[in-house]
């Protein structure tokens, strides 16, 4: 499997201060509400197409921000991170039911062991490889479909990233997907797909697709 920058950086103090650093303020506190409305959107397409869903695979769980969430709505929540930092911190906050190490590209489980994968903050992380296992991943292992955030490869974005290069601003290493590619990747894991949005509309680079099996 791909090595990425992102398996080495959420350790330690990354992990204790992850969720301080960016959803304390306004602007993060916004971030997290409107993500969180995402994914609730995104699970009800799911559940408007087969009835609801019980069993839910958060990868990645991170601190557990999603998980304890879809917990407290009755849903039997998963968390699998590659970080083991990040996954005490999601266990200290109890926000699943069972706890896991692994990642996103090579699933610890049974085939067909969850109805719903859930993936937020993690695609644009993934190198082009990794994120096409990682999607035949999430087909094998969820009997209903899955939610997957990814970073828009769109105009604007192509253009912020420019601009921060200019100013000598640090830039992420990520790697950002059209929506054309996504549902290409998406068909080539056996999925179709079944609704497609951004965070904030049609020009956000935050995107959410909902995937059926095909």
């Amino acid at each position: 499997m791909e090595d990425y920058p992102a398996l080495h950086h959420y350790s330690h103090e990354q992990a204790r201060a992850y969720e301080s650093r960016r959803f304390r303020r306004l602007r993060g506190r916004t971030v997290d509400a409107l993500e969180w409305l995402l994914v609730r959107r995104c699970v009800a397409h799911l559940e408007g197409c087969g009835g609801p869903l019980h069993t839910i695979l958060d990868v990645p769980i991170g601190t557990g921000r999603m998980a304890r969430r879809l917990r407290a709505r009755g849903y039997n929540v998963t968390g699998l991170d590659a970080s083991v930092d990040m996954l005490a911190m999601a266990r200290r906050a109890h926000a699943a039911h069972a706890y896991e190490v692994g990642r996103a590209e090579h699933l610890p489980f049974p085939d067909e062991s969850y109805d719903a994968v859930v993936s937020v903050r993690l695609f644009g992380h993934l190198p082009s490889g990794a994120q096409a296992d990682a999607l035949k991943e999430f087909h094998r292992v969820a009997r209903r479909g899955a939610v997957v955030f990814f970073a828009g490869d769109t105009k604007w974005l192509r253009m912020r990233r420019a601009c921060q290069g200019r100013r000598e601003r640090r830039v992420r290493s990520w790697n950002p997907v059209s929506p054309s590619d996504m549902r290409a990747l998406a068909d080539q894991a056996g999925f179709r797909v079944l609704h497609m949005t951004g965070l904030l509309g049609p020009y956000t680079e935050t995107k959410a697709v909902t995937l059926v099996p095909k």
